[in-house]
């Protein structure tokens, strides 16, 4: 009984991720989107926590997330942007529980997603507690192939990959902030949509 109680758990989290899959994958790829910021991350941040869990079934991250109610829309291609916010939870869940694997019992690993408007640009702000980047990595994080992962376990492409898409185009910005021992900070900021623009 058991043990077919975790089938069906595991069977209704493949179920989600397959769902939240097609519909990524059959919605309009290439071309921007005006597009509400918040649901793209609350959705990302549930379909993020589904593979975690898929992947570690008895992992516990604390998620927090924060989203202003107020926030413009943006600009956007939103299944590449997804894709982007995925890998950035990915390695935000792998950095909280490697820093677990050596804490005390009090140590919690949390994630806070928030949004906000920043400098008129629209800013996605993914912060984890783990245990943050060097400096002399934070220069390099961006660079295709580089990867502060054990060999086997990383491309050195996500992150990299992932500007292209921020910066080049989407016409965004996307920078990392971190202290070492302190956690680490991925920011990604965009114009607003060009139809919010014209509005004012």
């Amino acid at each position: 009984k058991a043990n077919a109680g975790k089938i069906a758990e595991h069977g209704r989290r493949a179920d989600g991720i397959v769902r939240s899959m097609m519909e990524h994958a059959s919605a309009d790829s290439g071309r921007k989107m005006r597009t509400d910021v918040n649901a793209l991350s609350h959705q990302y941040v549930a379909l993020a926590y589904h593979s975690l869990l898929a992947r570690i079934p008895d992992a516990v991250v604390r998620i927090d997330e924060r989203y202003d109610g107020q926030l413009p829309d943006a600009d956007l291609l939103p299944k590449e942007i997804g894709q982007v916010f995925v890998n950035i939870l990915s390695n935000a869940f792998d950095a909280v529980l490697e820093k677990q694997a050596s804490s005390d019992a009090q140590y919690e690993p949390t994630i806070v997603v928030s949004t906000c408007l920043r400098d008129e640009l629209v800013e996605i702000r993914v912060e984890d507690n783990g245990p943050g980047i060097a400096p002399q990595l934070q220069q390099k994080i961006f660079e295709p192939f580089f990867t502060t992962k054990p060999a086997g376990k990383g491309t050195g492409l996500g992150l990299s990959l992932g500007y292209d898409v921020v910066v080049r185009t989407c016409g965004g910005t996307f920078t990392v902030e971190s202290e070492l021992g302190q956690g680490a900070a991925f920011v990604l900021r965009f114009p607003r949509s060009a139809e919010y623009a014209g509005s004012e």
